[in-house]
Parts: C-alpha cells; structure tokens; sequence
C-alpha cells in the first residue's frame, strides 16, 4: 500500500474495522469519542466526503496518515502504511479502552485555595486590558478579578464566568481557567432569544469585538441586536451547539488557524446556511484582538 491508495480509504470503515463506532452523524460528519484519548463527550469528527478529521480535544487533525501516525504513536510513514493495510483488511478490532499510557497529573487549579471574586479594579489588570486595546468600562461589565493563594504566593487574575460557574483566568503571565470549564452566553435581552448570535472563541476576542462596537466599527460588527457566545476554547464545540439553533444567523468570529476554520466548517455541517463565516472581516489578522492592536500576521 503506498500514500495514495491509504488517503482513498475511508476513515469512517477505517474506525469500524479498529472497533470505534459513531456516536452520531448528521449532515455527512461523524461523531465520535476520540480514539486518541479517553473521554466522554464526543468531540472527534470525521468528514467522510474530505476524508479528513478533526479532535477538538487537542486541536489537532488531518487525513489517514496523520491519524494513523497517532494511533499507532509513530512519525515512521512505512510503519503507518503497513499498520493501515493490515487492520484495513484483517477483521473487525476489539474496541480499544485506551489507546496510550495513562498519566495522572495535577493542574495547577487544584493547587489554588482562598479564592475570592470581586468587581474588576486593580490597577494592573486594567492596564493589562488597556495595553491589549480593550475598552475598560466593557471589561468592568463582563468581567470580574480574582485573588487566590498558590503554594504560600498570592496572586490574582482577570476572571470571565462561564455558564457552569466557574472562571476563565488571565493575567499578564497565565491563562487558565478555575472550576469548571464552560462556555459563556450573554443575551442581548433578558428573557429574549435574538435572531443573530455573534460567536467567539476566547473572551478577549468577545471584548475586543464590543470595543469595535463602540467605536462604531461596522465592517467588523453586525449590525444588528445579537446574543452572544463565548466558547472559551474550541473544545467546547459540542457544548456550543446546544445553544446555536434557535437562531436565524450564526456569526462565527473565530481565529484565523486550523482549529478555527475546522470548528466553522462543523458548525456549517450542523446548521447549514445559517452560519456566517465572518474571519474573513479580520483575514490579515489571527484574531480580533490582533485587528484592534493592529498587529497583522
């Protein structure tokens, strides 16, 4: 078997055969549990018309080569191509329960103790926000600080809330998130479901855009009344599109890379039409942050 004959087999028989079925399928993507990792919500799709996937867990994806370069934990193109004839051919795999070693480690969340949330003030953290273009009196109203002790030091962070209560976390010289990790929804009206959704990546980015706003920036911004969506990383795919459909337009403001591109391509999968690709707004830029500090690729 050479290079182009492994790229013509199908990635979805390719997993049947190694024993990984399909959670879901809708619109010709598949949906499973990644082979790569163990976990519980499907994030690993396959486009079985590009014969390509995508896990959204690690940000990383590709064709068959590349997927079997992982399964198999070798960059040996021989190996892989060997490996792929013989399980492409041989009978149905026993599903694997884990795919690589196993690893306990310690976040350095678990580490935090004395957590305290207030109101956005300190000075440091604005100028932060400020040095990254963003407009203080947005950050104050989206956002909170938080103190905390880690290992006997005290330090404290930007804090954004997310839907399940816990806080993405940024300063200068760490970003992470403490608690659990979700998305973040604001509607533009209390109680009220607006035909547009905005949707962004990371919380600067959702800053970033309401600092074009106000500023009257209309090449950037709808121009309409839209809730919005924080996916607070592109992990959270699945989680993203229990809160998409009611809507009449999708607003995708995502990053200029791989993970972006591949998260608005799974988002057109599932909701068609109603899904506005609109990196195209910032297309020399990585993201809107980089568009509002000027800083082209």
């Amino acid at each position: 078997m050479d290079i182009s004959e492994a790229k013509k087999i199908s990635i979805v028989d390719y997993l049947e055969k190694k024993g990984y079925t399909h959670v879901k399928m809708r619109r010709g993507q598949y949906w499973y549990r990644s082979p790569l990792r163990e976990e519980k919500t499907p994030s690993f799709v396959v486009n079985n018309n590009l014969h390509e996937w995508y896990d959204f867990g690690i940000a990383e994806g590709g064709d068959l080569i590349e997927l079997g370069k992982r399964m198999y934990n070798t960059n040996d193109i021989h190996t892989v191509l060997t490996m792929i004839e013989r399980d492409s051919n041989g009978l149905v795999k026993e599903k694997k329960t884990e795919m690589r070693p196993s690893y306990t480690s310690v976040e350095v969340e678990d580490d935090m103790i004395d957590l305290r949330v207030m109101p956005l003030r300190n000075y440091a953290l604005t100028s932060y926000l400020q040095s990254r273009g963003v407009d203080i009196g947005i950050s104050t109203t989206f956002c909170k600080e938080i103190h905390y002790t880690l290992r006997n030091k005290k330090y404290f962070a930007i804090a954004f809330p997310n839907k399940s209560g816990g806080f993405e976390v940024r300063n200068p010289y760490y970003k992470g998130c403490i608690k659990n990790k979700d998305v973040s929804v604001f509607y533009h009206t209390n109680g009220m479901t607006q035909e547009h959704i905005c949707v962004f990546e990371g919380f600067m980015d959702f800053l970033s855009y309401m600092t074009l706003r106000k500023k009257g920036n209309t090449e950037i911004c709808v121009d309409s009344m839209v809730d919005v969506l924080v996916m607070n990383s592109v992990a959270n795919l699945r989680k993203s599109m229990d809160y998409l459909d009611p809507y009449k337009e999708i607003h995708c403001y995502l990053d200029n890379d791989i993970a972006g591109q591949k998260t608005v391509e799974t988002f057109v999968g599932l909701f068609g039409e109603k899904v506005k690709d609109e990196s195209a707004r910032y297309r020399e830029y990585k993201d809107l942050n980089d568009l509002l500090r000027g800083k082209k690729r």
